[in-house]
């Protein structure tokens, strides 16, 4: 029964052994640290070596602390064989290990529960016990880690969006782990905080405070550790920092001050820096620009915008704002760039009176003053002022003062009256202000171009008309007849006024009423000052015509455009008579034509009782002599007729065959007659008489017949002053042809357009007696003393004029029919005349003063 026995015996030595241990008091410096991760293995060390050569190990035993029970056992007092006898009361998690260095107990699957102190007693053969405190500690992760926000709620992930200099609070809390978890804070391998705040059972918390978040904090990523041993990886939790930015920066970019009206204009505008990315706006005075013509691109943090647009004057000197906003931030306020347009614009102008002025109440000798307010970009360079469209110039002198933008007129006259306008000018282009008008109030004053002198009849009422330019129109008119002795006013009844014209019946009954009328008129501003004076004469026959030339016309073949100044009109309303004959040629034998006048050749046409002394007569035949008699008339009677010889180019075609016919002249060539009188008469008149004397002299009685020059011939004075007789000049004239004849040709090449011929009463052609300019006034108390000549109908003809209201014809006078009162020029058209040479469109207007040069 060794078994029983062996057991028992074992059993009694072993509370032996515990009653010794118990009795020896503890090493510390034999303690053994051993440190093992839960789960893992641990090696509990148990030196088994003998102390002496020759002894051996014969029991070995693992006690869980300093008393108890042991845990394990190794017995080897039977022999080396019984080594091999152990007993675990840790099951097969734990076995002795003699071959590690140092040899022990190896415990798998540490738990947490096997930490603590373990003691190893190992007896010897023939040594002493040797005895082996152990410290098992077990080491256990933290159960979880977990990341709370500053409301305790659980955050993970990607936490935010948190807001530019916004304080960030978050606590980190660590459960269990053995020894108690170290909790920090890192970013990024750099520690942020490690300072444990809170422990409460098993849980270990650290708080981690941020309190102003910055840019950089965009994407940070913030890691909790938590770590009972450097034996084990720690137990991690992270969190990524999201945030969200205003607007760092905003700016326009473009052309802003070069900005043409009406042209198409880009602007661009960029935002950085905007979390999530700005919306752009755009803003001009404080409104914001909704149209379509704007885009916005968006990349990352930078936002684009383009705005097009077309600017106008209105936008000069406008501001543009280009706004960023965060779509998220919106109470964080908004960034923006403002900047200034500048528009180029053409000129507008407006103008004005000064504020003192009324300018329905401005009066003759006031002060004006006007201002041009003009709106323009870039400024203006040129400001003129305008009256009716003509310029106005800067003349102090004048009274026209003109400085930067305002006028000044200095004492207004009625002449200052009408629309002025300011225009301006820049690069942008030219501009007018609307037009405004100045009416400058003024007294009364006599119209020009009234007829001032009328004749009138014993017992003939005669009306006459006073015509005043006033401003206001007049209110009333006074009337006074002046003679040497008296003032005697006239009767309102005898008046008809209406606006600035009044009209008095007056009715001279005996020689003493002719003399003068003295019209007055008034209105609210003064009454005139000078009276319009009209005198009324005996009425009397007209004056000739004066001034007469004859050209060529133009526009077609034979034609002949003939030109007077009118004389006095006797005081009566005159009218005017062309008459126009063909002069008689060597061997014409007319027996049909019994027309008294037959010496000055048959009448071809007549216009009569035209107002002005102008005249077109067209189918003149080529190479023929005409005679254009013009005489005026009115109710007293007939002036002296002014004749003029023409004689039409030889080179007309030879076959025309349309009728002669006088027209009235069209009132179109009127306005250019008269200045080209004037002008050509001193320079032809004075070159022409002495520098061709000898082409005269030369030609003698040729130049009269010369076909292709252009020739009229003007009678001034009748024969009655000694004149050759017209019988006598056709004789002459027929031997000349005959003579001139075989030389016509040649002469023809040689002879000048341009010759003026001018012969005195009885001087032969070719005459060595000089030659002289006169007008025929010499001759004036002779016509005076004839009778005025009386002017005839004419009787109707297939050769008709053709005149505005009136046609005529003429031919040859019919039996019974009463022949035309002779000229009192009569047969003796040969007195003395003025023959002007001329080119086509030259006019000869001799003037009325005689003028007599004589040359060598």
């Amino acid at each position: 029964m060794q078994g029983p026995r062996g057991l028992l015996l074992l059993l009694l030595l072993l509370a032996a052994l515990t009653l010794t241990l118990s009795q020896i008091p503890q090493d510390p410096g034999q303690v053994v640290q051993v440190v093992v991760v839960e789960g893992g293995r641990a090696l509990l060390p148990c030196d088994v070596t003998a102390p002496r050569p020759g002894d051996s190990p014969i029991l070995v035993l693992l006690y869980n602390g300093v008393t108890g029970m042991p845990i394990y056992s190794i017995d080897a007092r039977k022999g080396p064989t019984a080594l091999t006898a152990h007993w675990s009361g840790l099951g097969e998690r734990a076995h002795f290990d003699l071959t590690s260095r140092p040899p022990g107990l190896v415990l798998q699957g540490v738990r947490e529960g096997d930490a603590g102190l373990y003691r190893c007693r190992v007896d010897f053969a023939a040594s002493p016990t040797r005895n082996l405190a152990v410290t098992l500690s077990v080491v256990v992760p933290p159960e979880s880690v977990v990341i709370e926000g500053r409301e305790g709620l659980e955050v993970s992930g990607v936490i935010g969006p948190y807001h530019l200099g916004e304080a960030l609070t978050l606590t980190c809390h660590a459960s269990k782990g053995q020894p108690r978890p170290r909790v920090t804070w890192w970013h990024s391998g750099s520690l942020l905080d490690d300072v444990v705040e809170e422990v409460k059972g098993h849980v270990t918390s650290n708080t981690l405070t941020l309190p102003d978040l910055t840019r950089q904090h965009l994407h940070r990523v913030l890691t909790c550790r938590a770590a009972s041993s450097n034996l084990t990886q720690p137990t991690l939790a992270s969190v990524t920092l999201d945030m969200t930015f205003p607007p760092l920066e905003v700016k326009i970019e473009g052309n802003l001050t070069g900005l043409h009206e009406g042209g198409l204009h880009t602007l661009s505008c960029q935002a950085t820096g905007s979390r999530p990315p700005a919306n752009l706006t755009w803003w001009l005075d404080g409104d914001l620009v909704t149209s379509s013509n704007t885009q916005v691109l968006q990349e990352g943090n930078v936002s684009k915008s383009t705005y097009t647009f077309s600017p106008g004057r209105a936008q000069d000197g406008a501001h543009v704002t280009c706004r960023a906003e965060n779509p998220v931030l919106r109470a964080s306020g908004a960034v923006e760039d403002t900047r200034r347009l500048g528009v180029y614009f053409s000129p507008r102008l407006d103008l004005r009176v000064g504020r003192r002025l009324q300018l329905d109440n401005i009066k003759a000798g006031e002060d004006v003053y006007f201002e041009c307010v003009i709106e323009a970009n870039p400024r203006p360079h040129r400001v003129r002022w305008f009256l009716e469209g003509k310029e106005l110039h800067h003349n102090v002198g004048a009274g026209v003062i003109q400085s930067n933008q305002s006028l000044v007129l200095q004492g207004v006259t009625r002449a200052s009256t009408g629309n002025y306008t300011c225009s301006a000018t820049n690069t942008q282009g030219m501009a007018s202000s609307p037009p405004l008008h100045l009416a400058v109030k003024f007294a009364p004053v006599c119209s020009a171009g009234q007829k001032w002198v009328y004749g009138a009849t014993l017992s003939q009422a005669v009306n006459v008309s006073c015509r005043v330019e006033a401003f206001p129109p007049p209110a009333s008119f006074k009337w006074v007849f002046n003679t040497s002795t008296e003032f005697t006013e006239l009767s309102e009844e005898l008046v008809t006024s209406q606006g600035g014209e009044s009209v008095v019946a007056y009715t001279p009954l005996t020689h003493h009423d002719f003399g003068s009328l003295l019209c007055w008129a008034s209105n609210q501003v003064a009454v005139q000052a000078h009276p319009c004076v009209f005198h009324v004469v005996p009425a009397t026959v007209p004056e000739p015509v004066d001034n007469c030339s004859a050209w060529e016309g133009v526009g077609a073949a034979g034609r002949v455009v003939v030109a007077c100044q009118p004389g006095w009109s006797g005081g009566l309303d005159q009218t005017f008579t062309l008459e126009v004959r063909e002069a008689p040629r060597p061997g014409d034998q007319d027996t049909d034509n019994t027309d008294t006048n037959a010496a000055a050749g048959r009448l071809l046409a007549a216009l009569r009782d035209q107002a002005e002394p102008h005249f077109t007569v067209t189918g003149l035949r080529p190479g023929r002599e005409y005679r254009l008699a013009v005489v005026a008339a009115n109710a007293e009677g007939a002036a002296q007729p002014t004749v003029l010889v023409h004689l039409t180019p030889i080179d007309v075609a030879e076959k025309r065959t349309s009728p002669v016919v006088a027209e009235a002249w069209p009132p179109d060539h009127l306005a250019v007659l008269t200045p080209v009188l004037g002008a050509v008469a001193g320079a032809v008149a004075s070159l022409l008489a002495c520098s061709l004397l000898l082409l005269l002299l030369l030609a003698r009685s040729r130049a009269a017949t010369r076909t292709h020059a252009h020739t009229s011939i003007l009678y001034m004075d009748p024969a009655a002053e000694g004149g050759i007789t017209q019988q006598q000049q056709q004789q002459q004239q027929q031997q000349q042809q005959q003579q001139q004849q075989p030389e016509a040709k040649a002469d023809a090449r040689r002879a000048r357009p341009d010759v003026t011929l001018v012969r005195g009463p009885g001087e032969r052609m070719g005459g060595g007696e000089g030659w002289r300019v006169t007008d025929g006034k010499e001759n004036q108390q002779q016509q005076q003393q004839q009778p005025a000549a009386a002017t005839a109908d004419l009787p109707p003809q297939q050769d008709c004029l053709k005149s505005t209201g009136k046609d005529a014809c003429a031919s040859p006078a019919s039996p019974g029919s009463t022949p035309a009162s002779p000229s009192p020029r009569g047969s003796g058209w040969a007195g003395r005349y003025l023959s002007s040479v001329t080119n086509r469109r030259s006019l000869f207007p001799w003037p009325r003063r005689q003028v007599e040069e004589s040359c060598v």
